[in-house]
């Protein structure tokens, strides 16, 4: 047997399929018409057969949960490049009321009534 030929079998060219990186997902375009069926309190798997049925795109329950999740973890948290366009009508950080100096002191927590004991008093002798 040759030494340098360790494996001969040709190596297979896998296509690959599913939904991809997130921002790629073929439920992007469904994305409003699964938050309607949400607002009207579709379960997931309720959901995912309307999205076959009605849409042609097969997807698990499972599929579209995690989607979903994931999407409105992206939109809450909004982009980077988003915020530049919008950062000249929004403040930064919106002025409160707590930054500005208070009209008067806050009042002093009262004095503790504790009185540390007097060690000369103590016969030590017991401990020894």
């Amino acid at each position: 047997m040759n030494p340098e030929i360790i494996n001969d079998t040709p190596p297979v060219n896998r296509k690959r399929s599913g939904g991809g990186r997130a921002f790629h997902s073929r439920l992007e375009p469904f994305v409003e018409f699964i938050r309607e069926l949400r607002q009207r309190r579709k379960t997931w798997p309720e959901i995912a057969g309307a999205l076959s049925g009605e849409k042609g795109c097969v997807i698990t329950a499972q599929g579209v949960h995690q989607f979903y999740r994931r999407h409105l973890q992206r939109h809450a948290k909004g982009h980077w490049e988003d915020q530049s366009e919008h950062s000249e009508s929004q403040p930064v950080r919106p002025t409160a009321e707590a930054s500005r100096p208070q009209s008067r002191p806050a009042p002093l927590p009262p004095e503790p009534t504790f009185k540390r004991p007097d060690l000369s008093k103590f016969n030590m002798d017991h401990f020894t």
